[in-house]
């Protein structure tokens, strides 16, 4: 469990770590020579024998370095709100304790320190000040709790909450990609390149491939070790502090500041957009007006920006609304990271919220279907959103947009389908009520094509869809696919049609056919043109061509070529006849001419003289033989690849 301090300037944040811990978070030489915090501390220990092992993060106090203390506060379990008994709630007391409120942190306890230098009247005063200050806030109820880590009064108790609160430290994500929050980068001789961090997300064990993914590069790097709580560990996961020696061909320590990430490598590319949820602090003087400029802090980084508001002109103090957060420069922001903003000069924090979507569109992005598509998926909870977004979506989802932005693996996604009643169809999720409706539509549309058509084999799915509005088109060709893949449609070539659906001929159709299969079913296996079946017929020949193919779908013909349509049983005697007429080639790396037991092979002169149709007709029949796969090029002639009854049946 990570735990974060938060409070004034010299109210005894540090002193109370040491008190717990036995470690000064103090490192720097200034903190030693000022006794301030002026950047990151860390301590790591158990603060009782046989308790869990917990990590501090020591943040400053000073109204300057609320920055460092922002960078230190994200991605924490735990707070310790920390108020001098001598001086009570500050201002930044109350800075810190907004921006823990933003951060949505709701695991605490507010320590009332400094007790052993007031009396009892003035710390019970104090305490009932530190308990009002916390009414309205994600810490409110909190035990609030006077120490001195001079003498050591109240230790025991608070030792004993951070017990038990360590004990039941936040579950690991599981197959959820990792993202570690980088606050600092070093060098150690004989390891090399060490950045440490929060891990935010996921789990991370040497030989790892990850990504550094900072404002300026994106790097891939290999975890050579790890150390998680400052011990050596074989895994690092949600929750931990942890510091990774990693290794790249283009990493080095110049490359990597505080803000960037260390991320999965299908872990979506840091962004310069992200829409958000923003709640405006209640004691702001003005609203937030469109376009304003700001200190944007999200894990460890502080970029400037500015809020481009989604929802009406202004934000007036206390309410929140969807908004835009246009960076500086990018950053690995996912669905779900608490930000805080603070003002343009960066001298006070104005508000704060949730990453809504980070992947978000660069058009449209005030359109009522697009902002109720944000207020669905701001929901925290993944089943909750999806059930939202299936409503406010009627005709569907990017299901990989959402795996994606809230850093879910598509297992994690579609395990959650069923328990919220959707469907996962194509790239589309939708509600499954509204996905039987698109499916009925198709059927209908099969249906109604078929009566309005009753000489056609089936419509193409631009005939479908011809009369549907244009958004309804993308997930109605969804089901169309999904319908044939289930075989409760049947496409032929480019139509569709249900299983089972015949076309019958008319009597004139019928008597035509006759003729034509009179004149194809000859002796001879040499067919005739069709050209010369259309005069033979006494038939134009774009009246007849309509037919043939019509023909050719219902199975009576098989068309050859634009100019030959064959009778079926004439097509399997021509391959009969062609593997007969084939000879033994030669075997594989036998000298030319000598045969063994290689492939059957056949010529153009070998199949003309078994068969005794036209040269006009040879190349077509051999070429159609080539593309269903019963024969297939080889050198200057043919292979032949099945036997014929195989390819064609008996006619």
């Amino acid at each position: 469990m990570i735990v974060a301090t938060a409070g004034h300037i010299d109210h005894g944040k540090t002193a109370l770590v040491k008190a717990l811990t036995g470690v000064d978070a103090d490192r720097l030489p200034e903190e030693k020579r000022r006794g301030i915090t002026v950047d990151l501390g860390f301590a790591y220990g158990a603060v009782r024998e046989g308790g869990p092992v917990l990590s501090f993060v020591d943040v400053p106090g000073h109204e300057k370095l609320v920055r460092t203390m922002l960078a230190g506060a994200t991605g924490v379990d735990f707070v310790l709100l920390v108020v001098a008994a001598d001086d009570g709630v500050m201002p930044q007391t109350r800075e810190h304790l907004a921006i823990l409120d933003l951060l949505g942190l709701s695991r605490g306890v507010a320590v009332v320190t400094k007790a052993d230098k007031v009396d009892a009247v003035r710390l019970h005063a104090v305490a009932a000040e530190v308990a009002m200050a916390l009414e309205g806030t994600s810490l409110a109820g909190s035990p609030v709790l006077p120490v001195s880590a001079h003498r050591g009064d109240g230790l025991d108790e608070l030792r004993g909450l951070l017990d038990r609160a360590g004990a039941a430290p936040s579950a690991a994500t599981g197959g959820r990609g990792f993202r570690l929050a980088v606050d600092r980068a070093f060098t150690l001789p004989g390891a090399g390149l060490v950045v440490t961090g929060t891990v935010h997300a996921g789990r991370v064990a040497p030989g790892d491939r990850l990504l550094l993914a900072g404002a300026g590069t994106r790097a891939e790097v290999r975890l050579r070790g790890l150390h998680a709580a400052n011990a050596e560990a074989a895994m690092g996961s949600t929750g931990q502090r942890c510091a990774l020696n990693i290794v790249g061909a283009r990493v080095d320590k110049a490359l990597i500041s505080r803000g960037d990430w260390i991320v999965a490598p299908q872990l979506p590319e840091p962004t310069p957009l992200a829409d958000a949820l923003l709640r405006l602090l209640p004691g702001e003087a003005q609203p937030l007006r469109h376009w304003t400029p700001v200190h944007i802090h999200c894990g460890a980084a502080d970029i400037t920006g500015r809020v481009a508001l989604l929802e009406g002109g202004s934000l007036a103090p206390g309410d929140s609304a969807l908004v835009r957060l246009i960076l500086d420069q990018p950053t690995a922001v996912l669905g779900g990271d608490r930000f805080v903003l603070r003002d343009q000069s960066a001298r006070r924090t104005i508000g704060g919220g949730r990453i809504v979507d980070p992947l978000p569109p660069r058009r449209g992005i005030r359109k009522p279907e697009r902002l109720a598509f944000l207020h669905a998926f701001a929901e925290p909870d993944h089943g909750d959103a999806l059930t939202a977004l299936a409503e406010a979506a009627p005709l569907g989802f990017d299901a990989a947009h959402f795996a994606s932005a809230r850093n879910l693996d598509p297992a994690e996604r579609d395990a959650l389908l069923p328990l919220v009643d959707a469907v996962a169809a194509g790239p589309l999720i939708l509600a499954r009520t509204r996905w039987e409706v698109l499916r009925a539509d198709v059927l209908g549309a099969i249906d109604g094509y078929a009566e309005a058509n009753p000489g056609s084999f089936g419509a193409t799915a631009t005939e479908l869809l011809r009369c549907e509005p244009l958004p309804r088109r993308a997930p109605l060709r969804i089901a169309i696919e999904a319908l044939v893949a289930e075989g409760a449609v049947v496409r032929l070539g480019q139509l569709h049609q249900r299983p089972g659906f015949t076309v019958e001929l008319t009597l004139e159709e019928e008597n035509l056919w006759s003729e034509i299969e009179r004149l194809q079913g000859s002796a001879s296996l040499d067919p005739l043109r069709f050209a010369v079946l259309a005069e033979t017929l006494q038939v134009s020949e774009e009246a007849l061509r309509p037919f043939m193919e019509k023909l050719g779908r219902m199975g009576r013909l098989r068309r050859v070529s634009k100019a030959y349509f064959l009778l079926p049983r004439i097509v399997t005697r021509l391959a009969e006849a062609a593997a007969a007429a084939a000879t033994v080639g030669p075997t594989q790396g036998s000298k030319l001419g000598k045969t063994g037991e290689g492939p059957l092979m056949l010529t153009v002169g070998r199949f003309r003289e078994a068969t005794g149709i036209s040269r006009h007709a040879t190349m077509p029949v051999l070429e159609f033989f080539d593309r269903v796969g019963f024969t297939t090029r080889h050198g200057d002639g043919r292979r032949i690849r099945a036997a014929a009854e195989a390819v064609f049946g008996q006619g």
